[in-house]
């Protein structure tokens, strides 16, 4: 995947550039207002890979600058991809990008220098230097090698020419230009992606034709290929053989007149001649459309917001469902909300993730911040300008609120923090205008990832029957801050709202505090576990009743969490008070069933909270819920078990018959 990249004087970037756009995951935005640059990053990489043209910065040309333009991808590349050959120049090339320091950097570079190490920090967290080298190799202008303007004199030692360097520490071009290795480096690499740059301002007439190049990079062959599946060479050489001979006899008939190639071979037709014949008249007759009903609408009578969704769709669809691997492909699109009704936004970008997820890396660029709260894997690069200055930095969408707070402080207010402001409110005008649409779409807002694995498989009929749509926001206060934006809105459009929107927090320790009014269609409420009855109820959050603690895993079947703790208890120490022995109390919740000490309590809190445990039960859990029964005693222990729980069901009467009057 593209780490990251280095653009001298291509487009709007003037001088050296450092942008970092992932630190190992493979959904990645660039935000900033227009004319920022967004663009010209996901334009240089086909200038990079597809030799698209060359553009150079239009302010130093004028300024006379000599420096010629390059762009520098940064690769991270699992090493077991390149070819032995190659592996010892990757190795020694790596090892300087893994290593360097600041004060490895010249004074010039140390703004870039700092940007990167924050990047590489952010990578490190995520994955070992032992397994992937991270690369810094591209080109510039001329078609030559190019590499890090961190430190030229380690890379050339990498290199083996630390002796060709010049009096500023520079590596002859000339001597690279010659370096066998290395453009064979950058060749293996290039031949290892495939890169495909849909741009905001593209014909989707043209681009969704089939004999397009950028079609059958999605589909992953070619039209040719196609063909000559069906088309076998034998076929081809019995044709050429029957119209010869038809010739030969016209020839005898016609008696010292002959039709002939003005050459003396008479050759016949080749497969690429068939190949062309096919494509024109076949596959260029064939236009892309969309049903509609009982119709067939072509692709260029849909509406612009409609052409931008099939693009999306299309692309989908061919990755997904077409396709065979796409480990090697990178997308890259420019504003896929362009043109959009912002009720659509959401469900656009949700799609982007999975396309992100069935290939090796998406890139985007957009103006929508609302998918900020709602997708947690992730990387956006915020890109903003001071005095002629590209000032750019990434925040991970896991914990971007963080992040944002964290970057305020060490920027000193130089990177643009609307985001929070901008990202809920996008999200909020998305939903409610989703609420008022002609099909609406019914949202539950919840804390967690995990809470929505619980909820995605309680209410999976919803999702189909009734467009709803289970969204992790990150907490709390971030439901609170979400359901301040959206009671605002609701009661401007409270009698167009046909859709519902059911917002459930945590009863936690520190409770988030705040007012709330249930509408018919918007309720706000938190999980508490009632003592008194042994149940789990929903509870206002305003409600003066704050006790016991209660969190989604304090609200499951308690036999089957209990049969869940056991399987992790082997590797986590914090379970070794869990008794191996399961109770008979089908009925009872987790909380009630396992009936813990107070420091027992305080272990398994542990556990939850530690590492990705939360989603690994999760999905544990759920597994063993599915599994089948087959003998009476199994049965038996299941009734409970796939019994839905009581205040999962006073959600799904909440969708299905509206709120209950209380």
């Amino acid at each position: 995947m593209i780490i990251g990249i280095l653009l001298r004087n291509y487009k709007i970037y003037q001088n050296i550039n450092y942008i970092p756009l992932s630190a190992g995951e493979t959904f990645c935005g660039i935000v900033g207002v227009n004319g920022i640059g967004k663009s010209s990053i996901l334009e240089s990489l086909d200038t990079f890979f597809n030799y698209k043209p060359w553009i150079w910065n239009l302010a130093s040309r004028k300024q006379g600058q000599q420096a010629k333009p390059y762009i520098v991808p940064i690769f991270l590349i699992e090493k077991s991809k390149i070819p032995a050959k190659e592996s010892m120049l990757a190795e020694a090339i790596s090892k300087v990008m893994w290593n360097i320091e600041e004060k490895d950097v010249s004074p010039n570079n140390k703004g870039h220098f700092e940007t990167f190490n924050r990047h590489r920090n952010s990578l490190l967290k995520r994955i070992t230097p032992k397994d992937y080298y991270l690369l810094p190799i591209g080109k510039d202008i001329d078609g030559d090698l190019s590499f890090s303007i961190f430190n030229r004199y380690k890379i050339a030692v990498a290199l083996g020419i630390d002796n060709k360097v010049d009096e500023n520490m520079s590596i002859k071009q000339e001597d690279l230009k010659s370096h066998l290795g290395a453009n064979n480096l950058l060749n293996v690499i290039i031949s290892l992606y495939e890169y495909l740059y849909i741009p905001k301002d593209i014909d989707p007439s043209t681009f969704m034709k089939l004999e397009k190049h950028e079609i059958q990079v999605l589909m992953g062959q070619t039209l040719s290929q196609v063909i000559e599946k069906n088309l076998p060479g034998e076929t081809v050489r019995n044709i050429n053989r029957g119209l010869l001979q038809f010739l030969d006899n016209l020839s005898k008939d016609l008696r010292g007149y002959s039709f002939r190639k003005r050459t003396d071979r008479q050759s016949g037709l080749r497969k690429g001649d068939f190949n062309s014949l096919i494509i024109e008249h076949f596959f260029e007759a064939r236009k892309f459309h969309k049903q509609e009903g009982g119709h067939w609408i072509e692709i260029k009578d849909l509406s612009s917001g409609e052409k931008q969704k099939a693009i999306i769709d299309l692309a989908f669809s061919l990755l997904t469902n077409h396709r065979g691997s796409s480990d090697n492909l990178i997308i890259a699109i420019d504003e896929p909300e362009s043109s959009l009704h912002i009720s659509s936004c959401f469900e656009q970008f949700l799609r982007l993730f999975a396309i992100s997820v069935s290939c090796q890396q998406l890139l985007f660029s957009t103006h929508w911040y609302g998918f900020f709260p709602t997708i947690d894997n992730g990387f956006v690069s915020v890109i903003n300008r001071k005095e002629g200055v590209h000032i750019i930095d990434i925040v991970s969408l896991n914990n971007y609120r963080e992040e944002i707070k964290q970057q305020k402080v060490s920027s000193k207010g130089k990177l643009p923090y609307d985001i929070r402001l901008k990202s809920i409110n996008d999200f909020s005008q998305s939903i409610i205008s989703s609420l008022i649409s002609e099909h609406p779409f019914n949202w539950i807002i919840c804390e967690g990832s995990s809470e929505k694995l619980y909820l995605d498989y309680y209410l999976n009929d919803l999702v189909k029957e009734k467009n709803l749509r289970i969204i992790p926001v990150g907490g709390a206060a971030e439901i609170k801050r979400i359901y301040n934006y959206l009671s605002t809105a609701y009661d401007d459009f409270k009698d167009d709202v046909k859709g519902k929107i059911y917002m459930i927090s945590d009863t936690d320790k520190q409770l988030v505090k705040y007012t709330t009014q249930d509408q018919n269609n918007l309720l706000c409420k938190r999980i508490m576990n009632d003592e008194n009855n042994k149940k789990t109820v929903l509870e206002k959050i305003d409600s003066v009743i704050a006790s016991p603690p209660t969190e989604i895993e304090d609200c499951l079947n308690g036999r089957l969490f209990h049969e869940t703790l056991l399987y992790f208890k082997a590797s986590n120490t914090e379970l070794s008070f869990v008794a191996d022995n399961l109770k008979e109390e089908y009925e009872l919740n987790s909380y009630f069933y396992l009936d813990m000490r107070p420091t027992e309590k305080v272990e398994l809190d542990n556990f939850f909270n530690k590492g990705n445990n939360k989603w690994e039960f999760a999905k544990k859990y759920l597994e063993y819920l599915a599994l089948p029964h087959n003998t009476p005693e199994e049965i038996k222990k299941a009734h409970s078990k796939d019994s839905i729980p009581s205040w999962i069901n006073d959600i799904r009467t909440f969708f299905t018959y509206g709120r209950k009057k209380s």
